[in-house]
């Protein structure tokens, strides 16, 4: 997949800007796939790309000094991964690593800054993407202090179809015990009792969701609390300033 591909396809942040703009991030952004497992980058390297996910996700996570990691937002067609960039950054403070398979588009920072002076619509779209981020922060503090186990899987499988728009993806109980900081003995206890229920089927690292009402019924409130959905204006002038 090269440069100059059409970017329409999901992207909510790329969706919400006018026609002349996404022609611009499709004629000077390399759309290819993401695959299970591949870092998007590592805390501490220089911001080159902001990298817009279609399909698929990746999970921003804190690397902690003994190298255990815990996510902190997972991110997919509903947003952005380099937002470290309009916070004044100018090196990625977490580390990105694709954990559902999919296609995103990577826009150098270069004509990103170009994007952000010559179209208005780009500073709102993301504005409202980090608006809706900080909201997913907060709740997922909130929901590690007090949710089960199953209630935080459920809840996490909930925002992943919802963001993949695919029932079956490929994934790991591994992994998954990794995002959620479980043990993977906890984790597998919850898969089993979510096979036992109907609502999930697991096999051979596939997991596919069978029953969405019955995966909604084990999640806790913080699934409602950010569904998913088109983003919502919000004021941008607390965003880094354009440069000219």
């Amino acid at each position: 997949m090269n440069v100059g591909e059409d970017v329409d396809g999901g992207n909510l942040i790329i969706e919400a800007m006018t026609p002349d703009c996404r022609e611009f991030i499709a004629d000077h952004s390399l759309t290819k796939p993401i695959a299970s497992g591949e870092v998007i980058h590592e805390p501490g390297a220089p911001l080159q790309n902001m990298v817009f996910p279609h399909d698929g996700q990746i999970s921003v996570q804190y690397l902690m000094k003994e190298g255990r990691t815990v996510e902190m937002v997972a991110v997919g067609a509903d947003g952005a991964v380099g937002i470290d960039y309009l916070l004044g950054g100018e090196r990625y403070r977490y580390l990105a690593v694709t954990v559902i398979s999919g296609r995103a588009s990577w826009l150098p920072i270069k004509d990103f800054q170009t994007a952000l002076q010559q179209f208005s619509c780009v500073r709102p779209a993301m504005a409202a993407y980090i608006e809706r981020r900080g909201r997913l922060l907060m709740q997922a503090v909130a929901c590690a202090s007090v949710h089960t186990a199953i209630q935080r899987l459920s809840t996490w499988l909930l925002h992943a179809d919802d963001r993949t728009q695919a029932d079956s993806f490929d994934i790991t109980q591994r992994m998954l015990a990794d995002i959620l900081g479980f043990r993977l003995a906890t984790i597998s206890e919850s898969c089993n009792k979510l096979l036992g229920l109907g609502a999930i089927h697991y096999s051979r690292g596939t997991l596919s969701i069978v029953d969405r009402a019955l995966l909604e019924a084990q999640s806790c409130e913080c699934y409602e609390a950010v569904r998913l959905g088109p983003l919502e204006e919000f004021d941008a002038d607390w965003l880094r300033p354009v440069a000219h």
